[in-house]
């Protein structure tokens, strides 16, 4: 092995490669360690160790030389926990820059006989990538060197039904044909099982172009080879590649990095992601590209994250769909900018580079489709109007955006979607979802194999493959064109406790992902008619096949389908009592003669069935040739509107802004506050094409100064202005600037303007609450107990909370449950009082809670915090405008305090709505 380094000016100089132990390589029974190091040329060295995990101290190596030098180590006097050693560093400490070391010949020795493994899940090795096989293919399994030596062996399907047993003899089993299913191989004597499934062969089905299931596959991230999982495999990217194709996959999701392909100007490296790419392109699967992360080039400065240079936006999605083309299909741009993880600046910051990179695109490949960056839910659909107010409608070809929510609430949720596509005229556009993901089963209940991280339980894993095609033809049915499920490989969130991924950190599938391979293969082809009524506890959808014969879904609905988690955002909690086990059958009849149908089940495995008595499980099941039954609600057609250019419209002229602190930009970023009269920006005004233009600039919504009347734009360049501008009374609320060039009209730079208590502009509408300052209508809740009445001479209302000695978590936050419709929250742009305290040192914190629900204590929540008040009164304004807080769901407010010490008291009064 080779090791090369160069060391940058200034750095402190170590090289000490990791050599990670993969299961089940471990250190236990080794006596020895021997291995042979040299230098490629003469190099003095500071040090020169050998590490054993981050024990101490550490093995001293003799003086490196050009020859080589052997080594031997003792482990029982150089280790102190051999058994918990899975990492082994060799290197040094040169004095020079550079640094060339080879190492060869590295053994563990043992005389003890080494343990044997007895866990199937690690001992047995299917043939097959991920233990997919496919329908036909041979079964083939094999023990790993260090697997114990199993007598009998037996194969269950998911019922935990027996369906094949025998002896074990020799290394390698070979399993008789066994129809489409998930199954899992117990051996005697050993732990846990070697699961595996068997998936129809794609290649053996007429293709569809334009197949609705589809998966975010992230791979180029997700599956790349962290050193820190012991059960890591070679060949990561092929193996996820393949298991795509296998799924039947026609197209998935992947992602880039900006920054990392072009770090420098016009200096690209596209690393694994073209790899990637050549993997799945010669699996016949294709790519929808989605990138973000701009380099620090591109932006204004380092907080940002959008880019500023649209020039450098519209030339790299130019380079990039270049480059990818006919292996990337689609293109999105950036990630769920309506959050801040994304995106820090304003709406039409996004619309702005969308408009740019859009151009890029169409530039290299004009046939494919673009779609607008998937928005995280519609909880931050403001965000997507004030992107659309700026013109973005004219830049793309899909609409795009992500759930992670409950089954029930689709149905609401893609009403909230048509809406806003309605008010923007695009509503013809089709509707993909490229990110939708299950949180219905929680947090993994088991340690995962990689150190720090949660993994499924199989009881959870049956939750998933239940969630999977319940959620998907859901959607599919309410009028979703594509649908990517989140997500191929394996992948960890939250503090390592989500478990997300249909693959698990050994890369073998999960019961969820032969649930998908099944939808493929029974309904890739298919399309949806509508929702069949079968019966109380029971949810049917009628699929049209191309022989025009009619295949039925059906199943039993449980808690996936009828509840909605509560724990928080994303982690559930499965409530108590809920289990995969526990089937839910109920029986319905079909409609006419009674007859004999045959079908498949949730992993494609065949089954027959009385059309007199049909048994439903939670998990659907599907039945072929059915007759005699119509939707009672029909199935939506999906858009398929594209987006046509407009005479008289040139979208090359791109305005953008740069706002000063004159403005105020608030956490949702879709709308700003004038701080004073004059306020300060910068607008540029960009020519993504290849000829100068000349026009003039038309302004909104107040005074400007410091445009000219005329202005003539270099190509693929920009000219920019120093502008103020001020609000005018009763002018429409927004800063708008738009313009026409050689004739033709441009699309507008839109920024929606709000008037905040002292803010700058028309006052915003008032509505004075007195009912919060009646004790009454408050609910007491707190840790501690609480007093609340109404003090005259203040005339405020009081919350005294006094907390009994030792109470650690010491909270008051009273409950104010509102009247709706009168005291409805949509529209409204914060919440203004006084408050004052009884002693501000005792305030750890102060907050309001904005709760979608009635319930005492619980329910779906957003905090926002408010400045600890003084002794005096003050005047508090708390910001509605904020991502993911959805004002028209709210249904109770908290205001209170966490408090430092025994005793509190907390004065408000004047409490103001201020509406938009």
């Amino acid at each position: 092995m080779r090791i090369e380094v160069e060391f940058p000016p200034g750095a402190d100089r170590w090289a000490y490669p990791y050599l990670r132990l993969r299961a089940p390589e471990s250190l236990a029974e080794v006596e020895q360690i021997r291995f042979e190091f040299r230098t490629e040329t003469e190099v003095k060295c500071h040090f020169a160790h050998v590490m054993f995990g981050e024990e101490k101290p550490y093995f001293n190596l003799p003086a490196p030389k050009k020859e080589y030098q052997a080594v031997t180590i003792d482990v029982a006097s150089a280790v102190r926990h051999p058994e918990t050693v899975t990492v082994l560093r060799i290197g040094m400490n040169p004095a020079a820059s550079k640094l060339t070391y080879y190492i060869r010949n590295l053994e563990f020795l043992s005389s003890r006989e080494p343990a044997r493994i007895t866990d199937a899940s690690l001992a047995v090795v299917a043939s097959a990538p991920g233990a997919a096989f496919l329908q036909g293919e041979p079964l083939k399994f094999n023990l790993r060197p260090l697997a114990a030596q199993p007598s009998q062996w037996t194969v269950r399907n998911w019922k935990n039904e027996t369906v094949r047993q025998g002896v074990w003899s020799g290394t390698e089993l070979v399993l008789g044909p066994l129809p489409n299913g998930y199954y899992a191989l117990e051996l005697a004597g050993f732990i846990g099982a070697r699961t595996f499934a068997v998936v129809p062969d794609p290649s053996r089905r007429p293709e569809n172009p334009g197949l609705y299931f589809a998966m975010d596959s992230a791979q180029s991230w997700l599956a790349r080879p962290f050193t820190d999982n012991p059960r890591l495999i070679p060949n990561t990217y092929e193996t996820v590649s393949e298991l795509a194709r296998r799924a039947g996959l026609r197209i998935v999701r992947e992602r880039m990095h900006w920054k990392e392909t072009e770090a420098a100007p016009r200096i690209f490296d596209w690393k694994q992601y073209m790899l990637n790419a050549e993997l799945l392109s010669k699996r016949g699967v294709e790519v929808l590209g989605m990138y973000h992360n701009a380099p620090a080039w591109a932006k204004r400065d380092e907080k940002a994250m959008l880019p500023s240079d649209l020039l450098a936006t519209y030339s790299f999605a130019k380079k990039a769909a270049e480059t990818f083309k006919g292996r990337m299909t689609a293109w999105e741009f950036w990630n769920e900018q309506d959050s801040t993880a994304f995106t820090a600046e304003g709406a039409w910051d996004y619309a702005a580079a969308l408009k740019a990179a859009y151009l890029g695109f169409k530039a290299a490949t004009p046939e494919i489709p673009v779609a607008i960056g998937g928005y995280a839910g519609t909880d931050t659909l403001s965000y997507a109007d004030a992107v659309m107010r700026s013109g973005a409608g004219e830049y793309f070809d899909i609409f795009n955006i992500h759930t992670y929510g409950s089954i029930r609430d689709y149905p609401e949720f893609m009403a909230t979607v048509r809406n806003h596509m309605k008010r923007f005229g695009i509503e013809r556009l089709p509707i993909w979802f490229t990110e939708h993901g299950c949180r219905m089963e929680g947090a993994g209940q088991l340690e995962n194999w990689v150190p720090g991280l949660k993994m499924h339980s199989p009881d959870q894993e049956m939750l998933l493959a239940e969630f999977l095609p319940k959620a998907m033809l859901t959607l599919q049915n309410l009028g979703v064109a594509r649908d990517f499920f989140f997500v191929l490989p394996p992948f960890n969130e939250f503090g390592g406790r989500k478990d997300w991924g249909m693959l698990r950190r050994d890369f073998t599938v999960k019961p969820g992902y032969a649930a998908f391979a099944t939808l493929v293969d029974q309904l890739g082809t298919a399309t949806p008619e509508g929702e069949v009524k079968l019966g109380d506890g029971l949810k049917g959808y009628l699929y049209r096949q191309k022989d025009g014969s009619r295949t039925l879904v059906y199943w039993s609905c449980s808690f996936i389908d009828t509840d909605t988690p509560t724990a928080s955002v994303y982690m559930a909690a499965v409530p108590t009592g809920q289990s995969a086990k526990v089937l839910l059958k109920r029986n319905f009849r079909l409609p006419g003669a009674q007859h004999k149908l045959s079908g498949v089940d949730l992993f494609g495995t065949p089954q027959q069935v009385d059309s007199s008595n049909v048994t439903a499980t939670r998990f659907p099941a599907m039945l072929n040739h059915v007759t005699n039954l119509r939707p009672a609600i029909p199935a939506r057609k999906p858009g398929t509107g594209k987006s046509v250019e407009k005479s008289g419209l040139d979208k090359t002229v791109i305005f953008r802004t740069e706002l000063s602190e004159d403005f105020e930009t608030f956490d949702s970023r879709d709308c700003v506050s004038v701080r004073k009269a004059g306020a300060k920006f910068k607008l540029q005004i960009w020519n993504l094409s290849n000829r100068p233009k000349t026009g003039t600039v038309r302004t909104s919504g107040g005074q400007f100064t410091g445009l000219p009347g005329e202005i003539t734009l270099p190509p693929f360049g920009k000219q920019e202005f120093e502008l103020a501008f001020t609000r005018e009374e009763n002018a429409k609320p927004e800063l708008r600037i738009d313009g026409t060039f050689e004739d033709n009209r441009t699309t507008p730079l839109v920024i929606p303007l709000v008037a905040l208590p002292g803010s700058l502009g028309t006052s915003a509408r008032e509505l004075k609450i007195p009912r919060m300052l009646k004790p009454e209508n408050w609910r007491v809740n707190s840790s501690g107990k609480t007093e609340i009445f109404y003090d005259t001479a203040n005339q405020a209302i009081v919350f005294h909370t006094r907390f009994a000695p030792g109470t650690r978590d010491r909270w008051s936050y009273p409950e104010f449950l509102l009247q709706l419709p009168r005291e409805s929250q949509t529209e409204l742009l914060g919440i203004a009082f006084e408050v004052k305290v009884s002693r501000a040192a005792a305030i750890r914190q102060m907050a309001l809670m904005a709760v979608r629900s009635r319930e005492k204590e619980n329910g779906h929540y957003m905090t926002l915090r408010i400045p600890v008040p003084s002794e005096n009164w003050q005047e508090r304004f708390v910001c509605y405008l904020t991502p993911y807080l959805n004002p028209e769901k709210i249904q109770q407010l908290r205001i209170g305090v966490n408090a430092l010490s025994d005793d509190i008291t907390v004065y408000l009064r004047n409490i103001r709505f201020i509406y938009k």
